[in-house]
């Protein structure tokens, strides 16, 4: 077995390795939230790292805490419920960096959730996954349910072979498609933007969201089936900055600050105050 492919077995994760020629550029024509829109840094790991030659790519899996479906709250994506995800695959690529330390003598950058270069298009050239309908890649072992980490590097060569992988979704599966509150704009990017129109308020509100948004990954049928997570918006509203820290500092979700939060709870509350009770 390869470096790559121990290490893979050993923390069970996935991990793919590809050139570091640039992306095409002319893909780039709209920028997604919370990213550069230096097209160089979005698609040349050169830019990143001067002289790279390569980039490894891994996948870890990330878990959802399951709870009793509730009658009259919103909903709350993993990223809300699960440890944060940054601090655990920096770790891990950290201690591949050391790994191949021992056998390569080479400069590299660590990069994860990066808002330079786009790490979906590099977990699908090193073969990690396949681009599916709801816009992430998904794997054969995580489904879509994995976080992604890149290690850019000038190690001159480096070989490892790709996972087998299915080659895309079903020509007729619309789930995820049919499921989305919103597909003309993301709600879980809406969940975390500063600001938002009036349209954009009456978008979350419809969708029932505090933050984040699993739909899509919860039907789709190459996830493990998973119950969502929900909590009563009221609670949210009562909680003061200390509150959330207790509660959700271990997971990525407090990025921006409270204040979102609790707007978010308000916009969903009043949704569901004016929402006539089924009786």
């Amino acid at each position: 077995m390869s470096i790559l492919d121990t290490f893979a077995e050993k923390h069970d994760c996935i991990i793919g390795a590809c050139n570091a020629a640039p992306l095409d550029e002319s893909r780039y024509g709209v920028f997604v939230p919370f990213v550069s829109t230096d097209i160089k840094k979005r698609t040349d790991p050169a830019a990143v790292l001067p002289g790279a030659t390569g980039v490894i790519v891994i996948g870890v899996g990330h878990g959802i805490n399951n709870e009793p479906i509730v009658n009259g709250v919103a909903q709350l994506s993993s990223l809300g419920t699960s440890p944060d995800y940054h601090p655990i695959v920096r770790a891990i690529l950290r201690e591949l960096v050391n790994e191949l330390k021992q056998h390569y003598d080479f400069k590299y950058k660590i990069l994860v959730d990066s808002p330079s270069l786009d790490e979906r298009a590099f977990a699908l050239r090193a073969g990690l996954g396949f681009f599916g309908r709801n816009g992430l890649v998904i794997s054969q072992k995580f489904g879509s349910r994995f976080n992604i980490g890149l290690i850019v590097h000038d190690i001159k060569c480096l070989e490892f072979q790709n996972l087998p992988l299915q080659e895309a979704c079903p020509p007729h599966c619309r789930l995820c498609i049919n499921v989305c509150p919103s597909p003309a704009s993301c709600i879980s990017y809406l969940t975390q933007k500063k600001e938002l129109s009036a349209d954009e308020e009456i978008l979350l509100a419809r969708s029932n969201q505090l933050y984040g948004c699993d739909v899509c990954q919860n039907v789709c049928p190459f996830n493990t089936e998973s119950e969502t997570n929900f909590v009563n918006p009221r609670i949210w509203l009562s909680m003061d900055d200390d509150a959330f820290a207790e509660k959700y500092s271990h997971t990525a979700m407090l990025w921006q600050g409270t204040s979102i939060l609790r707007r978010n709870a308000q916009i969903v509350l009043t949704s569901l105050d004016n929402t006539p009770s089924k009786t």
